[in-house]
């Protein structure tokens, strides 16, 4: 029943796909690293942080900019000339899952996913029995706001963003104009101050402006998303002519920058993860009205790359072997336990929120592979097209994401 799959240990060991391993540095680390260095207490323990603060440097002005969607994959086929290659310090790696929902979350808080609780894309709150879609803070399948039925931020995402506790620097957060006061954006800075932007450049323009206001504001802390390369990514796949020359647009803007701060800044630029592409006949569905689902509290949630079952009392069994013999030859069924033991979603044991929403099993892809839930759409709707690349996963082409520091 379950367990961990021969199939995944060998991709473990020839490096199809990659364990999540503590001693080595990752997003949450670097995020400990520079909250430490912005003088937030509690981070700054780890061998690991400390190596990538050492590798930061002390700095009065910090700019973090991450880069969604933006992995090793893509970054190796820039030129060697450009500024994010000649400025690449060295190779990270993503959170597990590899899915902006549990990054962004992480790079809010500090922790990882066995911490903080968010699953992916699509999070299942048993405590409350309901999914939600966690970023735009909605219920999953109504779309109403959770905030309409009385839930705050809270008791959705119990750890707290780290940004009110930045002792030495100023934060200030550049998200885009669409997203700026959104709940979970709002949560993910501890509510401290926040600018929209409607373009890269112009992103580029108000941070050049705000470290030149360095002298009224002391030392600061600045943070830019930049959504693009992973809405380009996924509507197109990595290959895609448009996502190359995205790249180079934003490679434009970084040396801009850099040029313009003439040292005054430090410059950290990484990613929440890569893409992988995922051929459409790779694309595996389960409708609402399939026999595996009868099996399930809820549908699936996580990501389709990573998805997270929650098994009816007595149908463990059942479900995984009909879930091996449908799909075992490209997704693996782990028990939750295993992957808690294995520490997949992060150092130490899964906090009891965790543990509770990361359910019974997690199935890992190790092939370009995805498995969805969705709900037929009515007699005469289009289907919704698939995303050609896809992330959450294990693959290298997810995992591994760049340190630039400039």
């Amino acid at each position: 029943m379950g367990g961990m799959s021969p199939v995944i240990e060998q991709a473990f060991h020839d490096g199809r796909l990659i364990r999540p391993d503590p001693s080595q540095p990752d997003l949450v680390y670097l995020i400990r690293a520079l909250a430490t260095l912005c003088g937030v207490e509690g981070f700054g323990d780890s061998p690991v942080t400390q190596q990538l603060m050492n590798e930061i440097g002390a700095a009065d002005h910090y700019i973090f900019i991450l880069l969604d969607g933006m992995g090793m994959n893509l970054v190796r086929k820039l030129p060697a000339d450009s500024f994010i290659r000649r400025h690449l310090r060295t190779q990270i790696r993503a959170t597990s899952p590899s899915t902006t929902a549990c990054a962004l979350t992480s790079v809010a808080t500090g922790e990882w996913p066995a911490r903080h609780g968010v699953c992916g894309w699509f999070t299942y709150l048993p405590d409350h029995n309901l999914s939600i879609t966690t970023l735009p803070f909605v219920e999953r399948f109504s779309g109403d706001w959770l905030t309409n039925r009385g839930f705050s931020p809270q008791q959705v995402l119990p750890v707290p963003a780290f940004y009110p506790r930045m002792t030495s620097h100023q934060p200030m957060t550049f998200l885009p104009t669409p997203i700026i006061n959104t709940t979970y954006a709002r949560y993910s800075r501890g509510d401290t101050p926040a600018m929209p932007y409607d373009s890269i450049h112009y992103a580029i323009d108000q941070l050049v402006a705000r470290i030149a206001s360095a002298a009224t504001l002391g030392k600061t802390y600045t943070h830019l998303y930049i959504p693009d390369v992973d809405t380009r990514c996924h509507h197109h796949g990595t290959q895609d002519t448009s996502v190359w020359e995205l790249m180079l647009q934003i490679d434009s803007e970084l040396s801009r920058l850099a040029e313009q701060l003439t040292g005054r800044a430090r410059i950290i630029i990484s990613a929440d993860h890569g893409l992988i592409d995922v051929p459409v006949a790779n694309h595996m569905s389960l409708p609402s009205p399939d026999p595996l689902m009868k099996m399930l509290r809820v549908p699936p949630s996580g990501d389709a790359r990573l998805p997270v079952f929650h098994v009816c009392d007595g149908h463990h069994e059942d479900f995984a072997g009909s879930f091996n013999e449908r799909f075992g030859k490209s997704m693996a069924l782990l028990k939750t336990e295993e992957a808690d033991a294995m520490q997949l979603f992060g150092p130490g044991s899964m906090s009891d929120v965790a543990r509770r929403r990361f359910g019974d099993f997690v199935g890992i892809a190790f092939r370009n592979f995805t498995l969805h839930y969705f709900i037929p759409a009515p007699p005469g709707a289009a289907p919704r097209a698939p995303y050609l690349a896809q992330h959450a996963g294990l693959s290298p082409d997810e995992m591994e994401i760049p340190l630039i520091i400039a």
